[in-house]
């Protein structure tokens, strides 16, 4: 099973953000499901109906995705049995990384040379990155047309409250027919988001595979099962990104162009750059965050 684990996560981040308007009514005492109705409770508050929380969130999440910046941060992740530490830069043309450890050492000298080779070639030839940068684009527009149809495709609830976020329960809504492959494993997910109160903003997401999901009955592949964790910080005024992914899948055949079975990784220090970073600015950037990394574990 191959697919950018970008294009789940932020579907499921999406099912997610369909209940932050709502985390509002949870703080003022509503009751669990009072969104389903609309109309106003004794204390005058209005309750929307769920098409109206649905339509709202879209819109915001949509507003929100055109203002998205370029970032630098630290990522910790999984490659096969070995943990990278590496980072990565975004660019206008697409994403640069450096690699910093392996499995928490430093890179030998011989190490430290091949990763700065794969650093030149990209550099005289960045079509990998470009390529790279268009399935996140194609990723992208998948992603906006399938949050058009969460408002139909799930079943949402209040479930207290955790650690001072709200805790509300997500699952498929029985007789929603989903249109695409895509929209057929997203709506297989159950499971429960995390809400800031504050902020209204997206804090925690956990889901699983409720049964498999078969394509070309079958024939072309199937999904036997799935689990999504994801959490969300907050890195600037109205500005959140994912800081941690978990997402295992296992089944047959490949369906998709761009989905792992497995992604972990953690993400830290994040910073804003500027939207039009270039290659060789970027290739800078991450010389010089390397050695500031390097001084920084030398002190520890």
């Amino acid at each position: 099973m191959k697919k950018t684990t970008k294009l789940v996560f932020l579907l499921v981040l999406a099912v997610g953000s369909l209940v932050s308007v709502a985390v509002g009514h949870a703080q003022s005492g509503g009751p669990a499901g009072a969104v389903s109705v609309a109309g106003r409770t004794p204390d005058g508050f209005y309750t929307a109906t769920a098409g109206e929380l649905v339509n709202l969130v879209i819109a915001n999440e949509l507003s929100d995705r055109e203002r998205l910046r370029k970032w630098i941060c630290t990522i910790e992740k999984r490659a096969g049995k070995q943990m990278l530490t590496e980072v990565q830069v975004e660019t206008k043309d697409g994403p640069l990384f450096r690699l910093l450890a392996i499995d928490g050492a430093a890179l030998s000298a011989d190490q430290r040379r091949q990763d700065d080779a794969r650093i030149d070639r990209l550099m005289k030839d960045p079509r990998p990155l470009l390529k790279l940068k268009q399935e996140e684009d194609d990723d992208e527009v998948k992603l906006q047309k399938l949050m058009s149809l969460m408002s139909q495709a799930f079943v949402y609830e209040y479930d207290g409250v955790e650690e001072g976020l709200v805790r509300v329960k997500f699952r498929p809504k029985p007789d929603y027919v989903p249109p695409t492959y895509e929209a057929r494993v997203i709506h297989s997910l159950a499971g429960t988001v995390l809400i800031d109160p504050e902020h209204k903003r997206l804090a925690r997401v956990t889901g699983q595979l409720m049964n498999r999901v078969d394509f070309g009955y079958g024939l072309l592949g199937r999904v036997d099962s799935g689990t999504v964790e994801l959490g969300r910080v907050e890195v600037g005024p109205q500005q959140w990104k994912t800081a941690f992914i978990d997402i295992h899948f296992s089944g047959r055949a490949v369906v998709f162009k761009t989905i792992n079975k497995e992604q972990y990784e953690r993400r830290s220090d994040f910073r804003a750059v500027s939207d039009e970073l270039n290659l060789a600015d970027a290739k800078d950037m991450l010389y010089f965050s390397h050695l500031s990394v390097s001084a920084n574990a030398a002190k520890r």
